[in-house]
């Protein structure tokens, strides 16, 4: 197998799927880092997080994370409430119109994800599972 033409390969249906609006990959982002990601955080069962939890959780500095509450607060989908013990430390707590918001998008993605599976097949589907698995685990290795 050539390697480089393999990478140069990939690189160009990288470069179209970015190019058609990130139908797979925007969502992706979405939900794995700001504002989305920060609300399905709280929905699974860490409502009451801290600022500093949220930020050690998603790898982003403490100003990026007042950028994301304060972006949330202002749309009514979180509650920001002081520790009693600490007046320093800030809790989060999601919102019901946070929390409609967070499970219509959570299952908008799935959708899109599911259709994607649904055209590939069941065997191209698994195929495609595996190796995203694959390179997850070596990405994770060699960061």
């Amino acid at each position: 197998m050539d390697y480089q033409e393999s990478a140069k390969e990939l690189l160009n249906y990288l470069i179209i799927g970015e190019r058609i609006g990130h139908i797979i990959q925007g969502n992706i982002a979405e939900i794995a880092k700001g504002e989305l990601a920060v609300i399905i955080y709280l929905l699974d069962e860490n409502n009451g997080a801290s600022a500093r939890e949220i930020s050690q959780r998603f790898h982003i500095n403490t100003s990026r994370v007042a950028a994301i509450l304060n972006g949330l607060s202002k749309k009514g989908f979180i509650k920001r409430k002081e520790d009693p013990i600490d007046r320093r430390k800030i809790h989060v707590y999601i919102t019901e119109k946070g929390k409609e918001y967070g499970e219509t998008r959570r299952q908008d993605i799935l959708n899109h994800v599911c259709e994607l599976l649904i055209q590939l097949g069941e065997n191209d589907a698994q195929e495609h599972i595996r190796i995203m698995k694959k390179i997850s685990h070596i990405c994770q290795r060699i960061s």
